[in-house]
């Protein structure tokens, strides 16, 4: 099962299903805080400079504490900390129109126009039983619930899920069934999620917005 926290109106608002600390917040991974944490936001086909940032980040050995990411900003961390970006470039540089349609599945009888389950298919091809707790670092995806526009964080359970919830643009991919929710997007409601990594108490935290030129 995936852990989840919804903020309402104010941040201090939150509640959690499941084990979690005070304040309705997942533990964090214990231990020092050391490097800086990410907040990698949403930005759809642009949300792929997310891999050259973690690059540039490790060829200048700053050290990542933690990665909060929305919608595609929560695709590429998570692949990041569970040692697959070298695919997952791989996956991004071989795209091209042929093939990004190759892997739109039209659904025309449910609430989103393609179902997703072809990119969830290549996803568990390499993530296949990969969950939060076989991470080395903290990771948080940010998801919304469709009926109420609560904020939701995601930090156990299935990373594929996750991954997928956070970046289901309504209209555009069917909604992720998830503890009896169904949720989008989170860049609907979080975009660049710098408030995640406020809540996990990080020091330092580095935001990549893609909204902006």
């Amino acid at each position: 099962m995936l852990e989840w926290a919804s903020l309402r109106s104010k941040p201090d608002l939150r509640e959690a299903n499941g084990p979690a600390s005070s304040g309705g917040l997942p533990d964090p991974k214990s231990g020092r805080k050391t490097g800086i944490s990410l907040a990698l936001g949403g930005g759809c086909a642009r949300g792929w400079a997310h891999i050259g940032v973690l690059r540039a980040l490790d060829e200048a050995g700053i050290e990542v504490s933690m990665i909060a990411g929305t919608s595609v900003g929560a695709l590429v961390g998570g692949c990041y900390l569970a040692g697959k970006l070298d695919e997952l470039e791989e996956f991004a540089r071989s795209l091209t129109k042929r093939r990004i349609f190759g892997l739109l599945d039209l659904n025309l009888r449910g609430s989103g126009l393609f179902g997703g389950m072809k990119l969830d298919q290549r996803l568990r091809e390499h993530l296949d039983g990969a969950r939060f707790d076989d991470l080395s670092k903290p990771f948080v995806a940010v998801a919304s619930e469709i009926r109420t526009g609560h904020e939701i964080w995601l930090s156990s359970g299935s990373l594929v899920t996750a991954m997928r919830a956070s970046y289901a643009l309504p209209g555009v991919f069917e909604p992720v069934a998830c503890n009896g929710r169904m949720l989008v997007d989170g860049a609907l409601v979080n975009p660049v999620p710098v408030s995640v990594c406020r809540a996990y108490e990080q020091p330092l935290v580095v935001a990549v917005n893609l909204h902006y030129d």
